[in-house]
C-alpha cells in the first residue's frame, strides 16, 4: 500500500526538479573587464582632480606672490575700444496713428432723422452719415425770405423817391437839405436789402449742415446717434455711449479716420538726429504680424530736439494695404542709416560714473602680464545698448579700457593686465 505513494511522491519530486533545471544558467562577469573600467574610471578621477588642481595651484601661487610683494600693482582686466559696423538700421518703437482723424459734430438743433453709417463702415469725401430733422430753421429761412421782400419794396420806395425828389432839386423846387435825406433814405434801404439777402444766404447754408457728411475718406470708428437723439449746435447729443457702439469724443456724432495711409512718430537720439531727412525708407513691423513687413518713408521731422530728451520727433507715413495696422497698434520702426557715423562700442562694465561725471579708465598699454598707468578720461554715453555702451567722445578706437574698475582704482594708478580670459 505504500508502494505506490512513495513513486508517486518519487515522479512528483523528480517533475519539480526539472522545472527547476530549465531557467537559464548565470554566468559570473569576467575579471578582465571588470579590471579594465575600473582603471578607466581611476584614470578619469584622476584627470578631473589634476584639471581642478592646476587652476586653483595657479591662483594660489598668484596670491601667495601678491602678499610677498605687498607694493605691486593690483590686476585688471581690460577691454578694447571698438568701432561699430558703418551705417547700420535704427529700431525705434511707435504708435500707428491714422493719417487723418477727426471728431464729427452737429452745426444745427434738432433731432437725428436717419444715420446711414456705423462703426467700421468704408465711406468717401461727401458721402451723408446722419440726417437732422430742424423745423424751426426752416421757418427761420422762410422768415428771412420775407424780411429780404419787405427790405427790396422799401428800396424800390427809397429809389423812386430819390429819383423824384432830383428832378424837383433841378427846378429848385425843394431844398438841397431834402434831396441829401431822400438819397440817405435810398442808401438807407439799399444796405438793409443786402443784410437781408446775406441772412437768408446764411441760413440757406446752415440749413445744408442739417445732412452730417464725411470731410474725407476713411473708415467710421465711432458713433454716437441713434434714431431720435435730441442734437445741440455745439456738440451734445443725448445718445449714450453704450448704444452708440464706440468711444468717441464728448459731444461729437461720429468719428471718422483715414488708414489706407497710417503714421506713426518716432524719437530718434541726438546722435542720429542729422542723418534723418525726409524721403528715407523704414520698415514697420508689429508683434501680430511676425510675416509681414510694411514699408513706409520719413516725411518730415521738427527740426529741434527736444530740451528733455534730446530726441528728433520724427514722423514715418505707411502705405496700410486691406488696412491691415489697425489705428493703435505698437510697432517697431526699422530705419535704414546710409551715412551714419560709426559708433565706439565699449562694455559698460568698463563706465565709472561719480558726481563728476561718467569716466572711463583709459590703459596707456595693453600687453598682457604687463604693467600699464590708468588714466581717468571723462565721456559722453550715447545708446544703451545692454551689455555694452555707445560712446559719443572721449575715447579712440583701439584703446585699452578697464573692465569692472574697483573703488581702490584712482587715476594715474600703476595696474597689470591680467592675460585674456583671467579676472
Amino acid at each position: 500500500m505504500k508502494t505506490p505513494n512513495t513513486a508517486f511522491e518519487d515522479n512528483s519530486a523528480h517533475v519539480r526538479h526539472a522545472d527547476v533545471g530549465a531557467a537559464p544558467p548565470v554566468k559570473p562577469a569576467a575579471t578582465r573587464r571588470v579590471l579594465t573600467i575600473a582603471t578607466v574610471g581611476a584614470v578619469t578621477l584622476a584627470a578631473l582632480l589634476v584639471m581642478s588642481f592646476l587652476p586653483r595651484h595657479a591662483v594660489s601661487r598668484e596670491l601667495e606672490n601678491a602678499a610677498n610683494q605687498p607694493d605691486a600693482p593690483p590686476m585688471v582686466q581690460v577691454a578694447t575700444v571698438a568701432r561699430a559696423e558703418s551705417g547700420g538700421d535704427l529700431t525705434l518703437p511707435g504708435t500707428i496713428q491714422p493719417l487723418h482723424e477727426s471728431a464729427i459734430y452737429a452745426r444745427v438743433s434738432g433731432y437725428v432723422k436717419e444715420w446711414h453709417a456705423d462703426i467700421g463702415r468704408v465711406v468717401r469725401a461727401g458721402d451723408v452719415l446722419a440726417e437732422i430733422d430742424a423745423p424751426e430753421l426752416d421757418q427761420e429761412v422762410e422768415q428771412a425770405q420775407q424780411q429780404l421782400a419787405q427790405t427790396r419794396a422799401s428800396l424800390g420806395l427809397a429809389k423812386a423817391d430819390l429819383a423824384r425828389w432830383k428832378s424837383l432839386a433841378a427846378d429848385s423846387a425843394v431844398s438841397r437839405e431834402e434831396l441829401d435825406q431822400k438819397s440817405a433814405a435810398y442808401d438807407a434801404a439799399l444796405a438793409n436789402s443786402g443784410a437781408a439777402e446775406a441772412n437768408v444766404r446764411r441760413l440757406t447754408e446752415t440749413r445744408r449742415f442739417t445732412r452730417v457728411t464725411a470731410p474725407f475718406n476713411g473708415v467710421i470708428t465711432a458713433r454716437n446717434v441713434d434714431l431720435g437723439s435730441l442734437i445741440s449746435a455745439g456738440g451734445s447729443t443725448s445718445a449714450s455711449n453704450a448704444a452708440a457702439g464706440g468711444a468717441a469724443q464728448a459731444g461729437s456724432l461720429f468719428r471718422i479716420a483715414q488708414t489706407d495711409t497710417v503714421r506713426t512718430y518716432i524719437a530718434v537720439p541726438q546722435a542720429d538726429a542729422l542723418a534723418m531727412t525726409a524721403g528715407m525708407s523704414a520698415d514697420v513691423t508689429v508683434q501680430e504680424l511676425p510675416n509681414r513687413t510694411f514699408r513706409g518713408h520719413v516725411v518730415r521731422t521738427s527740426q529741434s530736439l527736444d530740451a528733455a530728451s534730446r530726441t528728433l520727433l520724427t514722423e514715418v507715413d505707411i502705405v496700410n494695404p486691406g488696412m491691415t495696422l489697425l489705428s493703435g497698434m505698437y510697432a517697431q520702426v526699422h530705419v535704414h542709416l546710409e551715412h551714419r557715423a560709426p559708433a565706439l562700442i565699449v562694455p559698460s562694465t568698463a563706465l565709472i560714473v561719480r558726481a563728476s561725471g561718467t569716466q572711463v579708465a583709459v590703459l596707456d598699454t595693453a600687453q598682457p602680464g604687463q604693467p600699464a598707468t590708468a588714466h581717468f578720461v571723462p565721456v559722453t554715453v550715447g545708446r544703451d545698448f545692454g551689455g555694452t555702451v555707445e560712446i559719443q567722445s572721449g575715447l579712440n578706437a583701439g584703446e585699452a579700457v578697464v573692465q569692472n574698475p574697483g573703488a581702490e582704482l584712482v587715476d594715474g594708478m600703476r595696474v597689470r593686465i591680467a592675460p585674456a580670459g583671467r579676472g
